[in-house]
């Protein structure tokens, strides 16, 4: 079975997991932080704390999923 682009730990899939959490979550490039961590990607906001968990969809772009919202800093 194939791993999907989420289990995928390379500069190209950050690059994309990136991009894609800048235009969804509006997160500005010098706030987001993308870690590789437990074998899948996540995103947090370094503002205030908040995490996405990156999901893979069917039409080529990542999903993110709230774990935690973060707080006020």
């Amino acid at each position: 079975m194939a791993k999907l682009l989420t289990e995928t730990n390379t500069p190209a899939v950050e690059k994309r997991v990136r991009s894609d959490a800048r235009a969804q979550l509006q997160i500005p490039a010098k706030h987001l932080r993308t870690i590789f961590e437990h074998d899948q990607w996540w995103v947090e906001d370094a503002r205030n704390g908040a995490q996405w968990s990156v999901c893979d969809t069917n039409i080529g772009v990542f999903d993110f999923e709230q774990v935690t919202i973060g707080e006020d800093r």
